[in-house]
């Protein structure tokens, strides 16, 4: 596919497919040689605190705990949607591994396979590798209505990674309960008019819309930062800006206010993060049958409140 510069898309794009519903090589581990944790933090209209504060960190390949039990005990017994750990899928590897690299340190390297991967133990038109914040998590991770989170992280697409038309997302907030079934919004890549690109994709109750759009090039193979924050709320806001680490180039940034960030009807309903590689393979020659890789590193769920003003 085609990796040449894209231009910014300004207007909606509407009814677009979102996705909703429905052994690596590992290197030594080298003394670590570490850039600070994200710092991401656009200059706010508003002051905030923090309410609570859970991260979520790789502790080194071969040094501590195994991955999934790191997963697990920051998010749930069972956060992770990755197809070994479901019957009649691809179990014969773990899909979520550590590694080390020069540029963040210690972090999670997220597989996927065209031909062998499932979703959740179907094999239908998508396939997926997620960790997730779910309905047994800590109650402080549930982005419950009119509450205001903040997620960072960072994240690093293979160089080599294919996208198809449809949908390849690396981040979701998704709702449980109510109108539940599109993402909310989406980090995602997809081709575009014959160019590949990296999208942040908002899914209304009507049909979804790019918010803003950059090209493939400018972030493949190479690591992003990443600071979100929304408010969920029939009338919320949202705040969300990429990074490229190598020189802090901003790729992508979307600030909304009065944006429908809320699906539930009732109180126990909530909105929660997802991270790791949800895809369409509906368009088999447009994807490597080759492992594909995505990295991720440094999580941080952080409930905010506004700061008072003294009048």
């Amino acid at each position: 596919m085609n990796r040449n510069t894209l231009f910014f898309i300004t207007s909606p794009i509407l009814a677009l497919s979102c996705g909703g519903g429905g052994s690596s090589t590992l290197l030594e581990n080298p003394p670590p040689t570490i850039v600070a944790p994200p710092t991401i933090s656009p200059t706010p209209e508003q002051d905030y605190e923090t309410v609570y504060e859970a991260q979520l960190d790789s502790d080194g390949l071969g040094l501590g705990m195994p991955p999934y039990t790191i997963i697990r005990n920051a998010f749930g017994s069972n956060s992770i949607e990755a197809p070994d750990v479901f019957s009649g899928d691809h179990q014969t590897i773990e899909h979520i591994v550590e590694d080390y690299d020069d540029v963040v340190g210690h972090h999670f390297l997220f597989v996927a396979h065209r031909d062998e991967d499932g979703n959740k133990g179907e094999f239908i038109d998508r396939q997926r590798n997620e960790i997730k914040i779910y309905g047994s998590s800590y109650e402080a991770l549930k982005g419950f209505e009119n509450s205001i989170f903040e997620y960072t992280w960072r994240f690093k697409a293979a160089a080599n990674l294919e996208l198809s038309t449809k949908f390849t997302h690396f981040f979701q907030l998704k709702a449980v309960g109510g109108d539940d079934q599109q993402p909310i919004i989406t980090i995602s890549g997809a081709e575009r008019s014959g160019l590949d690109g990296i999208e942040v994709r908002y899914s209304p109750l009507v049909s979804t819309e790019i918010l803003d759009r950059n090209a493939w090039s400018e972030v493949a193979g190479e690591w992003l930062e990443v600071f979100c924050r929304a408010k969920y709320s029939d009338f919320g806001k949202l705040e969300l800006e990429v990074k490229r680490m190598r020189d802090q180039t901003t790729i992508l940034s979307v600030k909304q206010t009065e944006i429908d960030l809320w699906r539930g009807t009732e109180s126990g309903h909530f909105v929660r993060p997802k991270w790791g590689i949800y895809r369409s393979v509906v368009e088999t020659r447009n994807l490597r049958a080759e492992e594909e890789h995505v990295r991720f590193a440094n999580f941080v769920v952080r409930e905010v409140k506004p700061i008072a003003i003294d009048e």
